[in-house]
């Protein structure tokens, strides 16, 4: 059985060989940093950083928020996360929703950006009620296509 709590330092290394070949394809063309700094920044810069983990404590995913210095009520959302999230989906979905709303406990607007090609992502941020507000055709390190994506409460 799956749960959600709070996220250690030490997930960060264990997550990061694990993660999405799309999620790692992202890092890579938005800031081009490895996994494993692209996970401890988002633990280290988070106001609020939660982790995924499996019945052994395992990471399977580690998401939050990031307060954006221009307004109290934005967070910058963001979830990475292992092809090992995939095999429990129904939890996730299930899930999901509650957690979008406690993320919205402290932002009234979420948002971020995502890499065009992470489709499963997409789908899922959709599926949450998140909205795509513009494509943004050269982004981060690459100058790939990205959306900006956000939802409000």
């Amino acid at each position: 059985m799956l749960r959600v709590r709070s996220t250690r330092a030490t997930y960060a290394k264990e997550l990061a060989p694990k993660l999405r070949q799309a999620d790692i394809q992202e890092i890579k063309a938005a800031t081009g940093e490895p996994p494993l700094i692209a996970l401890q920044n988002g633990i280290s810069w988070s106001d609020s950083c939660y982790t995924i983990v499996d019945e052994d404590d395992k990471p399977l995913a580690l998401f939050g928020t990031v307060s954006d210095p221009n307004s109290k009520d934005t967070g910058r959302v963001w979830l990475l996360g292992s092809h090992e999230l995939t095999k429990h989906s129904l939890f996730f979905l299930r899930n999901s929703h509650k957690w979008v709303e406690k993320l919205h406990q402290r932002y009234d607007i979420l948002w971020n950006y995502i890499d065009a090609r992470n489709e499963v992502h997409i789908r899922w941020l959709k599926w949450c009620g998140f909205k795509f507000v513009r494509r943004i055709e050269k982004y981060g390190v690459e100058q790939r296509s990205f959306y900006e994506f956000e939802k409000r409460a």
